[in-house]
């Protein structure tokens, strides 16, 4: 059995996961994130059955600084020709790039940055992109395409909103080298195809986006391994309740594409607090209510503002045996308007046997009773939380409270999780 659930957790110098040790991350993440310049993650998972590293890449906004250059973007721009670029549909000058702008610090001062789009189709963009890699993040095992949007308008949307300027809301329905979402598609797989190791065998990509059905990143390019949904149900400590729906029926479809579905939730609220706490168990029942052995994968990157690593001991909750399965959207889950149960016949907690257990979520703005009929097992206790992180003295408690059918209620946007 496992010792945790499919997680993934920033893994760097300087930052989250610093003081981490190789053997704690090969032991708890199984996806460590770094990038340019920082290759923690790289180094604790090398020669790792139990974690693979993830290479952070932008390939998709390119932003122009020359006062306070981002290395890859400086570097791509220095080698671009004017054909690597996306256009206002009819053109293809410099005055007709689709275009945004972004505010950075630099300096102590703040700049106005340009941000244009990158032209995946290129077989040049391709070559640029390879090399980089090559060179930089060879070693890696597998990369994040950030910014990876699968339609026209949310891929040419920026830092200042959309990037076709004459356009209402400046909005681009349609461009010169991409006419179509389909085009959008295509362009992404055309990249991801093209991008390989030194030794020749294909480099795997994560792509950041959820406006597409999985079923097409799948069909784009079979490079792609698995998307991940930024700000999925907890977004700076707010809990969305308008995207529960959603994110659980993208899970669904995920593992319906074979793809893996990376739910990451950011907050910074205290420390064991009942806030946080509330966003922790929301987010391990969302990723429960559809969990799928390789392909759910949690990220709960609820402390970023410490350089902890952001594992959790919930996470050392592994549900096995479904009683109940989501197979093609939320719909399926349900047990009432915006209420969603799931529920297991063998758990386990650190490798070891705890019984059946369940999770609910209600997405309603007032709280809910739990009705005997949602459930078909039977359950004495609620599974609570203490304390903080893994490695900050964080705990799961199995019987934190007493479980009573048709009297104990879920508060307004809140998540239970259930145990013998």
């Amino acid at each position: 059995m496992p010792a945790h659930i499919d997680t993934w957790a920033m893994d760097e110098y300087w930052s989250q996961g610093e003081n981490a040790t190789s053997a704690q991350v090969q032991q708890y993440v199984t996806y460590a994130e770094g990038g340019l310049g920082n290759g923690k993650a790289a180094s604790d998972c090398s020669g790792s059955n139990g974690c693979s590293s993830v290479f952070y890449l932008d390939p998709n906004l390119i932003y122009d600084s020359a006062q306070c250059p981002i290395s890859g973007d400086a570097q791509f721009v220095n080698a671009s020709s004017e054909s690597w670029y996306v256009h206002l549909s009819g053109y293809s000058d410099f005055a007709h790039r689709v275009q945004g702008t972004d505010t950075q610090s630099c300096g102590g001062a703040s700049i106005s940055i340009p941000v244009y789009v990158a032209y995946q189709g290129n077989p040049a963009v391709q070559a640029f992109y390879e090399s980089y890699l090559q060179q930089n993040a060879d070693a890696w095992g597998y990369y994040l395409m950030d910014d990876t949007s699968w339609t026209l308008l949310d891929q040419m949307y920026g830092p200042s909103g959309g990037m076709c300027p004459g356009n209402t809301n400046n909005w681009c329905t349609t461009t010169q080298e991409l006419p179509n979402d389909a085009a959008v598609v295509a362009e992404h797989g055309a990249l991801a195809n093209a991008l390989t190791h030194v030794n020749g065998s294909p480099m795997k990509f994560f792509t950041n986006g959820l406006d597409t059905t999985p079923s097409e990143e799948a069909g784009a390019s079979p490079n792609f391994v698995g998307g991940l949904c930024e700000n999925c149900v907890v977004d700076e400590g707010s809990l969305r309740t308008s995207m529960y729906a959603t994110v659980l029926t993208q899970e669904a479809l995920a593992t319906a594409a074979g793809l893996a579905f990376v739910q990451i939730n950011d907050g910074d609220s205290a420390s064991g607090s009942s806030a946080q706490i509330a966003q922790r168990l929301v987010t391990i029942a969302v990723a429960w209510l559809g969990y799928s052995e390789g392909h759910t994968v949690v990220d709960e990157n609820l402390e970023d503002t410490t350089t902890n690593l952001p594992i959790w001991p919930e996470e050392m909750l592994y549900p096995t045996q479904p009683v109940e399965s989501m197979v093609s959207s939320a719909n399926d889950i349900a047990v009432t308007s915006n209420v969603w149960r799931r529920e297991f016949a063998a758990c386990y907690l650190n490798e070891v046997s705890i019984g059946p257990c369940a999770a609910i979520v209600n997405g309603n703005s007032s709280s809910v009773t739990v009705a005997s009929s949602w459930l078909q097992q039977t359950y004495g206790h609620v599974i609570g939380l203490s304390g903080g992180d893994a490695f900050s003295g964080g705990s799961v408690l199995l019987q934190s409270s007493t479980f009573t059918p048709n009297v104990t209620t879920i508060g307004a946007g809140e998540a239970v999780l259930l145990g013998r």
